[in-house]
C-alpha cells in the first residue's frame, strides 16, 4: 500500500517517547495511518476511534429520550470463540463470537485461493487472543488496590490520629484520603466504567487478534497497517459485520448498526432489526444491577473497620501527681454497617455520595451547588424515595457532555477557546447545568 512510501512511516512514538515526539507521531498516526494513498484520512472507511467523538464510549453507554445509561451487556450471553493456542478461552457476546467465526471461515477461503499471502505473523492465519473483560471484576481489583493504599496512608499519618475513636471523626480523613485518590482511581461502579481505566473490551462487542501494547504505534506499523494482507483483513472484517479499532487495528468491534452484524443478532434473536433492539436485548443499565450508594456505603464502613484494624491502639501518657509518667492503651473498636448506619442517617451519606461523585468525575462542583444536590436528594426521599434520591444525584453527576471526545466538548473547543484547561471548565460549567445529559 502507497502509505508505506512516505516519509513517515514506519511510526516508532510510543510511552517512552519524549511528550513532544509523541504528540507530532500521534498526530501523524491520526492522520495517516489507514490511508491508501499517501492523503490526510482521519476518518477511514470501517474503523472506530475510541480515542475521540462519538464512539467514546461505544457499548458502555446508551441515550433514551435525553437520558443517559451506562450499560454492560449480560452475561448470560457470553460464549468463547476460537483463540489462539495460548491463554484463555477468549468470550464475546454470541452474535459477535458467531461474526467472528464467519470472518475466519472466509479468510480461510482467502488463503486457500491464494488471496492471502503467507507469512505475516497475525494476519497469515487469525484466531482470537482476547475477548470480553469483566468490567466489575477489574472494578473488584481497583478496590483492592486501593484499600492497599490506605493502610499505608494510614500508617503514614498515624502520628495526626491519635483522636481519631469514632466513625463522625473518621470520615474527614477518609474524605481526604479519597480527594487525592478519587480523580485516579473511581470508587463507584458507574464512574470506573466511563474512566481511563475501563476499555472498550467491556462492551462484550470486541475480540482482539494480537497481544499487542496499545501505545506502540511501530507495533501497529510493523504488524498490521504495512502488512500485505492488511487490506483483505480490513475487507473480510467489513463483510463480517466488524469494524476496526483506528488506534489498535488488532482489535475487531462489532458494528451493531451494520446490516452484517444484525443479521448475525436477528438469527440468535428473533426480531432484532436495530442497534437499539442489540442494546435492549443484550445489555442492561447497571442502575438495576447495582445499587451505587448503598455499595458506597458499605466500602466506607469497611475502610473504617480496616482502619481500626490497622491502627488498633493509641497509647496515651499521662503525668500522675509525683510526675511520674505511665501508659495507657486506648483501643480502637470496630462496627458493624448496621450500627453505622442507625447512627448515620441517608442526609448524612448524601453529602458524602455528592463529594464523591464530584472528585472522581472532576466536575468542580463549588461548596455551594454541593450542598444544594445533597439537600435536594434529602427532600426527594422525604417526598418521594430513596431510589428517587440517588437517581437523581446520579442523573445531576453524569458529565458526558463534559467527556473529553464528546460532540458538546468538540465543539465548545472547535469555538476557538485557547487552552484544554479552559475547554474542559467550560464543558463542565454546562454539564453543571443539566439536569438531563446529551452526548
Amino acid at each position: 500500500m502507497s502509505y508505506k512510501n512516505t516519509s513517515i512511516w514506519p511510526l516508532k512514538a510510543d510511552n517512552s517517547s519524549k511528550a513532544k515526539d509523541t504528540f507530532f507521531n500521534r498526530v501523524l498516526y491520526d492522520a495517516y495511518a489507514f490511508s491508501e494513498a499517501g492523503e490526510v484520512n482521519f476518518e477511514p472507511w470501517s474503523t472506530k476511534n475510541f480515542w475521540s467523538l462519538e464512539n467514546l464510549f461505544y457499548g458502555r453507554i446508551r441515550e433514551i429520550s435525553g437520558e443517559i445509561s451506562i450499560i454492560r451487556p449480560k452475561p448470560e450471553f457470553f460464549l468463547s470463540c476460537k483463540k489462539a493456542d495460548t491463554g484463555a478461552p477468549a468470550r464475546a457476546l454470541d452474535f459477535v463470537v458467531d461474526a467472528f467465526e464467519h470472518m475466519l471461515i472466509e479468510h480461510k477461503k482467502s488463503r486457500l485461493q491464494g488471496r492471502i499471502l503467507e507469512g505475516g505473523e497475525y494476519l497469515g492465519d487469525i484466531s482470537a487472543h482476547s475477548g470480553v473483560v469483566d468490567s466489575f471484576q477489574r472494578h473488584k481489583k481497583s478496590m483492592s488496590k486501593l484499600a492497599s493504599s490506605f493502610v499505608s496512608y494510614c500508617e503514614f499519618f498515624k502520628g495526626d490520629l491519635d483522636n481519631v475513636f469514632s466513625f463522625d471523626s473518621f470520615m474527614p480523613f477518609f474524605m481526604e484520603f479519597l480527594g487525592n485518590a478519587l480523580p485516579l482511581v473511581p470508587i463507584t461502579k458507574s464512574s470506573y466504567m466511563m474512566s481511563r481505566h475501563s476499555s472498550p473490551m467491556t462492551s462484550g462487542l470486541c475480540v482482539e487478534i494480537a497481544s499487542l501494547r496499545h501505545s506502540k504505534d511501530a507495533d501497529k506499523s510493523k504488524h498490521f497497517l504495512e502488512d500485505e494482507n492488511f487490506h483483505i483483513y480490513r475487507h473480510l472484517a467489513a463483510n463480517s459485520g466488524f469494524a476496526i479499532d483506528k488506534n489498535a487495528p488488532w482489535r475487531l468491534v462489532a458494528d451493531i448498526a451494520s446490516k452484517k452484524m444484525l443479521e448475525f443478532a436477528a438469527n440468535r434473536v428473533a426480531g432484532i432489526s436495530t442497534a437499539e433492539d442489540v442494546l435492549d436485548h443484550y445489555f442492561e443499565d447497571i442502575r438495576g444491577v447495582v445499587d451505587e450508594f448503598e455499595e458506597f456505603k458499605k466500602m466506607t464502613v469497611r475502610f473504617y473497620n480496616t482502619f481500626n484494624l490497622s491502627l488498633p491502639v493509641v497509647s496515651e501518657k499521662s503525668l500522675d501527681s509525683e510526675r511520674k509518667v505511665s501508659t495507657k492503651l486506648k483501643r480502637r473498636k470496630r462496627h458493624s454497617y448496621e450500627e453505622i448506619t442507625e447512627s448515620f442517617g441517608n442526609d448524612f451519606w448524601y453529602d458524602k455520595f455528592v463529594r464523591v461523585k464530584n472528585l472522581e468525575l472532576g466536575l468542580g462542583y463549588k461548596e455551594s451547588e454541593i450542598v444544594k444536590i445533597a439537600q435536594n436528594a434529602k427532600d426527594l426521599e422525604s417526598s418521594l424515595d430513596r431510589n428517587r434520591a440517588t437517581g437523581y444525584i446520579i442523573k445531576r453527576t453524569t458529565p458526558i457532555v463534559a467527556s473529553e471526545g464528546s460532540s458538546v466538548y468538540e465543539a465548545i473547543r472547535a469555538k476557538g477557546v485557547n487552552t484544554i484547561a479552559s475547554t474542559k471548565e467550560e464543558a463542565r460549567v454546562l454539564a453543571r447545568s443539566l439536569n438531563k445529559k446529551v452526548y
